[in-house]
C-alpha cells in the first residue's frame, strides 16, 4: 500500500491508478490543494466510499491510502514525489530531443 508522509493522526484517502486523488465533491483532483481532498480518519468510512464509487464505475481500479494528516486535519501529501516524477519526465523529454 502506497503511504503519504507527514507527522500527526493517520486518514484515508483514495487514490486512483493514474495518481489522481479523489475530491470532496467526488470528482478526481491531481493532488496539488490538500484542502479539497477527500480524508477520513476511518477506513471502513474510505472502504464504504470506494465501493459507491466502484457501484458508478465497474472499471474504476483505486485504492485506499493511508497518510498523515497535517495539523488542520488535511493529508500530507507526497508533493516531492510529484515534483521527482516531472523533473524525470523532463529529462526523458530533454533526451529523447
Amino acid at each position: 500500500m502506497t503511504n503519504c508522509h507527514g507527522i500527526g493522526m493517520k486518514i484515508y484517502i483514495i487514490k486512483s491508478h493514474d495518481d489522481r486523488i479523489l475530491g470532496k465533491d467526488l470528482d478526481w483532483l491531481d493532488g496539488t490543494n490538500a484542502s479539497l481532498i477527500f480524508n477520513t480518519p476511518h477506513r471502513d468510512s474510505a472502504l464504504n466510499q470506494l465501493i459507491e464509487l466502484n457501484a458508478k464505475d465497474i472499471n474504476l481500479r483505486a485504492q485506499i491510502v493511508e497518510c498523515e494528516a497535517d495539523k488542520k486535519g488535511r493529508p500530507t501529501l507526497l508533493l516531492e514525489s510529484t515534483a521527482v516524477n516531472t523533473d524525470s519526465a523532463n529529462n526523458i523529454q530533454s533526451d529523447a530531443a
